[in-house]
């Protein structure tokens, strides 16, 4: 198993099997992200990833906010100015690392979102599996209006969850939208009052470390990869899938569970 890393100032990382929590804890911030917060997301999903304990993840953060995006204020904080290119030298492998790595790590993540979701906290929310956001949560992607493009998967994220014209309602104009108009959009899995958020956002998490994690996992896959092949190569994908999956102990526990009428017990193995 890939050990997990130390977790830099600003990340809580608390392994408590089946379940890995990552905390944003930058709330006088606003919960914004540093290199290090970013490089240290992805190696913690990775390792959580090949983990055998580890069935589900649980994002969240401290204080009355998820995340108000990168800390660009905080990396110019020396006042000194960076070579031409920093931006497409740096992005390879911070954003641009980090949520394909959510998108492929096997292991479901569950999002739990108060107040802002703004760059690329927006784009955590919309990578992850499940997000369970307030129902007056503020979700904007403000690019345009700062006279940049869109970065973090969001251009690539918006229109495949909610479609091309809210897209461009959001990365166009710029505009914002509550927790209760994501959810009505499909953007994400549920909104619930601000006091119900981490606590449903948990049961949720809960589930699925609960489930037959080898499907589980596979199913993501198949649904991430499916967009970007044919029919006829993701049913050869799928077959691949079915093949592994009824091989697993998960799958037997199921099928002795039926026989004796009783529900399963799933290990995720």
């Amino acid at each position: 198993m890939k050990p997990y890393p130390t977790p830099p100032q600003g990340l809580q990382v608390v392994s408590a099997p089946p379940m890995l929590t990552l905390t944003i804890d930058r709330p006088e911030r606003r919960n914004s992200l540093t290199d290090e917060i970013v490089l240290a997301l992805i190696d913690t999903l990775e390792a959580a990833g090949a983990d055998e304990e580890i069935r589900a993840v649980l994002l969240n953060a401290a204080g009355e906010n998820f995340c108000s995006g990168f800390d660009l204020a905080g990396r110019a904080g020396d006042g000194s100015r960076p070579r031409p290119g920093s931006i497409s030298r740096r992005m390879p492998y911070l954003v641009n690392r980090l949520i394909p790595v959510m998108l492929e790590v096997q292991t479901p993540i569950v999002c739990a979102v108060r107040g802002w979701a703004v760059g690329l906290g927006l784009s955590l929310v919309l990578a992850s599996d499940f997000a369970v956001a307030a129902v007056d949560a503020r979700l904007r992607a403000p690019f345009t209006a700062m006279g940049i493009t869109p970065d973090s998967g969001s251009s690539w994220l918006l229109p495949r969850l909610a479609g091309v014209t809210r897209a461009k309602q959001m990365l166009m104009l710029g505009e914002e939208i509550s927790g209760a108009e994501a959810a009505a959009w499909g953007l994400i899995h549920q909104a619930v009052p601000a006091d119900r958020v981490e606590a449903e956002a948990m049961a949720l998490a809960g589930r699925l470390a609960a489930s037959a994690t080898v499907a589980v996992g596979l199913a993501k896959i198949l649904i991430h990869r499916g967009s970007a092949r044919s029919l006829e190569s993701h049913l050869g994908d799928e077959a691949f899938a079915m093949e592994l999956s009824s091989r697993s102990a998960d799958f037997r526990e199921w099928a002795a569970s039926r026989q004796l009428g009783r529900s399963p017990d799933f290990t995720g193995r």
